[in-house]
């Protein structure tokens, strides 16, 4: 085969004068997103409108009945109109991780783990939760998943 001004030349003597498109034969899958290229933002939904956030600045949400409460690394406290049963589906599930009826975490933020009855954490912002014991299992588990070495 022969290379010539982005076509491709066949080199068969029966086949000379044909050609193809350079280029993949087959689809690349690349067109879908890999891991290495998630998605780092996300569109918070508000009573008014969206605001898009790193997830990366998400600490932790907290339920407030039909609504959700998010906390950012900044400070920031925002109200989002939808539930934290609704924001559970949308966020990434290797660095979010429920630990409570009432709260997710990102365990990006998660700065120590307290071991008491149930276990508790300690986020970047220095809030302390408390984790149930129905979240207890999965919760060790992606903690065990995400941090060398963790071994409660």
């Amino acid at each position: 085969m022969l290379m010539s001004s982005g076509t491709l030349f066949i080199a068969d003597a029966s086949k000379r004068n044909e050609s193809l498109p350079s280029g993949p034969l087959m689809p690349h899958k690349e067109q879908t997103p890999s891991a290495s290229k998630r998605r780092k933002k996300i569109a918070l939904p508000l009573v008014d409108g969206f605001v898009f956030e790193k997830l990366s600045h998400i600490v932790y949400l907290e339920a407030d009945g039909n609504y959700a409460h998010i906390y950012l690394s900044d400070g920031r406290k925002m109200l989002l109109s939808r539930t934290l049963g609704d924001m559970s589906k949308i966020l990434p599930e290797d660095a979010f991780v429920r630990i409570h009826r009432s709260f997710i975490v990102n365990l990006r933020h998660v700065a120590r783990y307290i071991r008491n009855k149930y276990g508790s954490v300690v986020l970047s912002n220095g809030t302390v939760l408390n984790v149930s014991p129905h979240y207890r299992k999965a919760f060790v588990e992606a903690m065990s998943r995400y941090f060398c070495g963790f071994q409660p």
